[in-house]
């Protein structure tokens, strides 16, 4: 491994370059380079909130390059940090991939970043405890785009003005992500979605309040099925054959199996537990991921591919087959009975990031993970309306909710059947 002075940078960081370089190949492959050019520069001129695909804005291989340009200067500040690999590392980064596709770029991310790292100089945290803070921060990316570029004109003042702003939302952003985890106790993996939501929520009623219409925007793509499913099956095969070649097949089937009956909600780091096979359980829960959208028919684009992502990132940080399949199940049939067809973007969605309550089926069991997944679905349908799509992890603000209710009506119900299974026995040693 490259050295960088004492720091051994590790070989998960040359992993992900590897698959921007893969993003990069294949957009070269599918657009010329003065498309990609073009619908580079278009990306970065655009709104962004959601839902804003880049692909149908802006052509497969522009979304694929502005992909793997914000994941390789994400990985490059984790290495001048000198950060090590972790749970969170691994999840912020897949997150990153994923949702350059659908929101993030250079332009409308720097001045929230630049904005954390200002917290840290005031409160004398040193940057690489902050670093993921930092990734995970640009879920409110939009509000940046869309304070510079709501309207037909685009001047210098909107610009500085929607950095400037950008720059007070990542200074607050940590303060806020730290303080929401009492909401919900650990059991929505999606903390900076929380954070984000209630950021992006205050900001949609600043803007609303000054008269500022945030008119929705509906860019998804229906065309490169086929090509963006290949890219992501051409990743997760590799790394589950990465996972098992790293362990004797034994050990790694049974390091698998202890990572599935993991349930404590406050320690989810698979990736320091158990090593490389994380990227084992990263690659079969893309699989699933796929296999799911597929099944329901859904066009795998630009939005779709980011919440596969997510699932694989969280598959290092908390997600197995055994607390997803459940939530799965619950938000497929929710799906099937709200007014929206279960393909529409929104159930799409909803579906694949509503795994994000994983931990309420590892720790009360498959039961109550159906029923998280089934509420998840009904909450994220409406939910996006309240922070006007500034929030690009909408569904973790909608899995807040689901926590925050559904949390103390499992333990009432728990606390009930132990008081009566406690009579029943006393009567029977009678």
């Amino acid at each position: 491994m490259q050295n960088l002075g004492k720091y051994k940078v590790p070989v998960d960081y040359f992993i992900m370059f590897g698959i921007c370089i893969l993003f990069i190949f294949v957009a070269f492959i599918f657009d010329t380079p003065q498309r990609i050019l073009e619908g580079y520069v278009r990306i970065h001129l655009s709104r962004s909130i959601l839902i804003t695909d880049y692909i149908a804005l802006a052509g497969l291989g522009a979304a694929l390059v502005n992909s793997a340009i914000l994941a390789s200067v994400n990985l490059l500040l984790l290495i001048l940090n000198r950060r090590e690999t972790d749970g969170k590392v691994i999840s912020a980064l897949f997150l990153t991939l994923g949702f350059s596709l659908f929101g993030k770029n250079l332009f409308n991310t720097i001045p929230i970043m630049a904005g954390v790292w200002v917290y840290g100089r005031v409160s004398h945290i040193k940057f690489p405890g902050l670093v993921i803070h930092a990734m995970i921060s640009t879920t409110v990316a939009p509000i940046v785009s869309e304070v510079a570029f709501l309207g037909e004109q685009i001047s210098w003042l909107r610009i500085i003005a929607a950095y400037a702003l950008g720059i007070l939302v990542g200074f607050i952003f940590p303060v806020v992500a730290e303080y929401v985890k009492r909401l919900h106790s650990n059991f929505c993996l999606y903390n900076g979605g929380i954070a984000g939501g209630f950021i992006a929520t205050m900001f949609a009623g600043l803007f609303k309040s000054l008269k500022m219409d945030l008119v929705p925007e509906s860019y998804w793509d229906t065309t490169y099925t086929w090509h963006t499913t290949g890219l992501a099956v051409a990743i997760a095969v590799p790394l589950i054959i990465y996972g098992v070649a790293t362990f004797k097949p034994a050990d790694s089937f049974n390091r698998l199996r202890r990572m599935m009956d993991e349930s404590d909600p406050d320690d989810t780091d698979f990736f320091v537990k158990y090593g490389k096979t994380s990227y084992k359980n990263i690659g079969i829960m893309s699989l699933l991921s796929i296999a799911v959208m597929l099944f329901l028919r859904v066009p795998i684009n630009g939005p779709i591919l980011g919440g596969i992502f997510t699932i694989s990132g969280f598959a290092a940080n908390g997600k197995h087959l055994r607390n997803t399949i459940p939530i799965l199940i619950g938000s497929t049939i929710a799906a099937h009975f709200n007014h929206l067809s279960p393909n529409d973007p929104v159930n799409a969605l909803a579906i694949l990031f509503s795994t994000g309550l994983a931990p309420i089926a590892s720790k009360y069991g498959w039961q109550w993970g159906v029923v998280a997944g089934f509420l998840h679905v009904a909450i994220a349908v409406f939910i996006g309306d309240i922070n006007g799509g500034l929030n690009l992890y909408n569904n973790g603000f909608a899995g807040s909710f689901v926590a925050v209710m559904i949390l103390p009506i499992i333990e009432f119900f728990r606390s009930v059947y132990a008081m009566t299974r406690a009579k029943i026995r006393g009567r029977k040693l009678r």
